[in-house]
C-alpha cells in the first residue's frame, strides 16, 4: 500500500520558484524570439527595398540612355561604338583585361594606350620646351563632362588577343568588357595586347605581366595620396574634376620622386605598382594621363562603377572596394608582400590596418599621409590604430610629406638611402611642382594618331 506524504512548507516554496523561473525563461525566450523575427525582418524589407530601389534606378538609367542616342542622331553624331581600353594586369600564368564600349566620345577613338618601359615609366612624347596650348575653362568642361555623358553600349562582343590566347567576351549592362586570358604567352614586364570590337575598331592597351620572382609591390590610394582631388569636399572635387586641366594638376610634393625611388630600386628590375581608388571609371585616361606627365611610375589603374547595379544603388564602399582588391593582387602574387600608401582623407587607415590583419605576413609597411586638418578624435583614432598595428608586427606611419616615408623606407631597406635625397629635393622644393620633363604625353600621341 503506497501512502502520499503531503510536501512540506520548503518543497512548497522551492516549486513555485522553479515555476516563476520557468514562467521568467519563458518569457525571454518568446522576447528574444520576437526580436530575432523583427530584426530579420528589418533585414529583409532593408534588402527587398534596396533592391527595387537599385531596379527602379537602372530603368531610369536606360531611359536616359535612350534619350542620349536620340540626341545623338538628331545632331548627326557619331553613333558607332568604340572601347576605351584600361590597363591590363596579371602573371605569365593568367591577366586581366578591362575596356568600355561606348558611344559619343569620337575624340577617345583613336586613342591607344602608350607602352611604359621596363622600368614602369613613359618616355616623353615631345620635346622639352613644348609646351600644350591653352584651353578656355568652357573648353576644359566641356571635355570633363563628356567623359561622364557616354552613352555604355550592352552585350558588345569584344575579342583580345594575346600570343598565347584568344578570348571572346561581351560587355554587361553598363558596357564593362571584363576579359580574363589564361596561360597568355606574355613574359614578365610590360606588353601591347589588342582589343577587337565586332563590327568596330580596334585598339591596343598596355598590360603589365608580373614576374613570380618579384618579392614586393606598391599599392597607392590616388585621391589626396598623389594628387589632390578634394574627393572629401563636395564642391572643390566638383571644381578640380570639370574645370581644372589636366597638365595645370600638381602632384603632392616629392610623390612621383618617392614613387620612383620604391618601384626602381638599384640592381632590380621595376617593381609592379598598382594605383586604387574609388573615383569612377570614367576619370581612367585622365589619371592615366596625369601619372605619366608627372613622372610617376605607370601602372594599372584600379576604378569603381558610379552607378546603380552589381548590388549597389550608387557604388561599392571604400572599404570593399580596396579590401578586395588588396585581396586579389596577393592572391594572384603569392609570393609578392605589399608596401601600402594612403590618407586620411577616407578609410585608408582602417582598411590597410584590415589587411594587415587579414593577410598576416604579405604587408611590409603601411603609410598614411595626413590630409588636411584631422579633428582632435579622429587624429587620436589614427594615431591609436597605427600603434596597435605597428605593434602586431607592420609598420604603419601617419606622416606629413613624401620625405618621411622616404627616410624611413630606407631604414627598412626598400629603397636606397642615396635616393632619399632626391625626395627631399622634391618634396622641400620652393612649393611648384617639379616635372621630371614638361610633356603631354597621351594627348600628343593621340593628336599624332589622329593626324596619320
Amino acid at each position: 500500500m503506497r501512502v502520499r506524504v503531503a510536501p512540506g512548507p520548503l518543497a512548497r516554496h522551492a516549486a513555485r520558484v522553479t515555476s516563476a523561473r520557468r514562467r521568467q525563461l519563458g518569457r525571454v525566450g518568446v522576447g528574444l524570439g520576437t526580436a530575432g523575427a523583427l530584426a530579420w525582418l528589418a533585414r529583409t524589407r532593408a534588402a527587398v527595398v534596396r533592391a527595387v530601389l537599385i531596379r527602379v534606378a537602372e530603368v531610369l538609367e536606360d531611359v536616359v540612355r535612350l534619350f542620349q542616342i536620340a540626341v545623338l542622331r538628331l545632331f548627326r553624331r557619331t553613333t558607332e561604338p568604340l572601347l576605351i581600353p584600361f590597363v591590363g594586369h596579371g602573371s605569365p600564368r593568367r591577366v586581366e583585361l578591362g575596356a568600355r564600349a561606348v558611344l559619343g566620345r569620337p575624340d577617345a577613338r583613336a586613342r591607344t594606350l602608350p607602352v611604359p618601359d621596363a622600368a614602369g615609366v613613359l618616355a616623353p612624347a615631345r620635346a622639352p620646351g613644348q609646351a600644350p596650348a591653352r584651353r578656355s575653362r568652357r573648353s576644359v568642361l566641356r571635355t570633363s563632362l563628356s567623359r561622364f555623358l557616354t552613352v555604355e553600349v550592352a552585350d558588345a562582343t569584344v575579342t583580345a588577343r594575346t600570343p598565347g590566347a584568344v578570348v571572346t567576351v561581351r560587355s554587361d549592362r553598363d558596357g564593362y568588357v571584363d576579359a580574363v586570358l589564361a596561360d597568355p604567352g606574355l613574359s614578365p614586364g610590360w606588353h601591347e595586347v589588342e582589343l577587337s570590337l565586332a563590327g568596330g575598331a580596334t585598339v591596343h592597351t598596355p598590360v603589365l605581366v608580373v614576374s613570380p620572382d618579384v618579392r614586393l609591390g606598391l599599392v597607392s590610394d590616388v585621391d589626396d595620396t598623389i594628387l589632390e582631388t578634394g574627393l572629401t569636399r563636395g564642391l572643390e572635387f566638383l571644381r578640380i574634376t570639370l574645370l581644372t586641366e589636366v597638365t595645370d594638376r600638381a602632384p603632392l610634393p616629392g610623390a612621383a620622386a618617392l614613387y620612383r625611388a620604391l618601384v626602381c630600386r638599384s640592381g632590380e628590375a621595376g617593381l609592379p605598382v598598382f594605383y586604387l581608388s574609388t573615383s569612377p571609371w570614367n576619370l581612367h585616361e585622365v589619371l592615366q594621363e596625369f601619372i605619366a606627365l608627372r613622372g610617376f611610375p605607370f601602372g594599372p589603374l584600379l576604378l569603381t562603377d558610379w552607378g546603380p547595379g552589381r548590388g549597389n544603388l550608387f557604388r561599392i564602399g571604400a572599404r570593399e572596394h580596396k579590401l578586395g582588391l588588396i585581396g586579389r593582387i596577393l592572391a594572384e602574387h603569392p609570393e609578392m608582400e605589399l608596401l601600402l600608401v594612403g590618407d586620411t582623407g577616407q578609410l585608408d587607415p582602417e582598411i590597410y590596418a584590415t589587411a594587415a590583419r587579414e593577410h598576416p605576413g604579405r604587408i611590409r609597411a603601411i603609410y598614411v599621409r595626413r590630409t588636411g586638418v584631422l579633428a582632435p578624435d579622429r587624429a587620436t583614432e589614427v594615431e591609436a590604430l597605427a600603434d596597435e598595428t605597428t605593434a602586431a608586427g607592420v609598420p604603419m606611419l601617419i606622416v606629413d610629406d613624401s620625405a618621411e616615408i622616404a627616410e624611413h623606407a630606407a631604414s627598412l631597406g626598400l629603397l636606397d638611402f642615396a635616393q632619399v635625397d632626391e625626395v627631399r629635393r622634391e618634396t622641400h622644393s620652393d612649393g611648384a611642382a617639379r616635372l621630371p620633363w614638361p610633356v603631354d604625353v597621351v594627348r600628343s600621341r593621340h593628336r599624332e594618331r589622329t593626324r596619320r
